[in-house]
């Protein structure tokens, strides 16, 4: 179970700025139009990956299972965890953390992988990206490129039947319409940028 202990000022990947830069558009065009782009293929983005940018403190619930380590969702991990086991404290010096995997170890008095044990475990980290706009930003670039990738394709598409493949005009005119089937809402560039930070559920 997550709780969201301080939720994240922003959820967007890019700013107004550079989606002004990257789509060559002038100050005419509304800031609240481009936000809600921006907005939109942030969020679509967090689905496609299965995971959240946004770098916020949050209190994780475990129930462990032997010696098998925690699992952090809020990755790459800022600074400390504190750790509750059955509503004690816990010196989080006998921890060891990947920062960037959030995978969590408890460690013995020798320094090796131990047991959790079966009491409920807490874990309050801050993790998560600063995003672009934001002071130390650390938001990977390729990431903000394929929302950029995204907010030029919402704002080309704007006005257009989204089943429109090709149009011709020349003489009687044809069209071509792609099957609904075939449909996603990322583009192959975006995706193709999202797949080192994209999770996979096992089922």
């Amino acid at each position: 179970m997550l709780t969201v202990v301080t939720p994240a000022k922003s959820r967007l990947l890019t700013t107004v700025p550079a989606a002004r830069d990257h789509l060559l558009l002038g100050d005419d065009v509304d800031e609240t139009y481009l936000r809600d782009l921006i907005a939109q293929a942030s969020a679509a983005i967090v689905s496609h990956c299965r995971r959240a940018f946004a770098r916020e403190t949050v209190r994780e619930t475990f129930r462990p299972r032997g010696s098998a380590p925690l699992i952090l969702d809020r990755t790459p991990v800022a600074g400390a965890v504190t750790l509750t086991v059955a509503g004690q404290a816990v010196d989080a010096d006998g921890t060891e953390l990947n920062t960037l995997s959030g995978l969590l170890y408890r460690l013995d008095g020798a320094a090796r992988w131990t047991a959790w044990g079966c009491d409920a475990t807490a874990v309050e980290y801050t993790g998560g990206y600063a995003l672009p706009g934001e002071p130390d930003r650390d938001l990977p670039a390729d990431i903000e490129e394929a929302c950029l990738i995204m907010v030029a394709a919402r704002h080309a598409a704007r006005g257009r039947d989204p089943m429109l493949r090709s149009e011709t005009t020349e003489g009687v005119g044809s069209a071509s319409f792609i099957a609904t089937a075939d449909m996603s809402g990322m583009p192959p560039q975006a995706a193709a940028l999202l797949e080192p930070y994209r999770r996979w559920v096992v089922a």
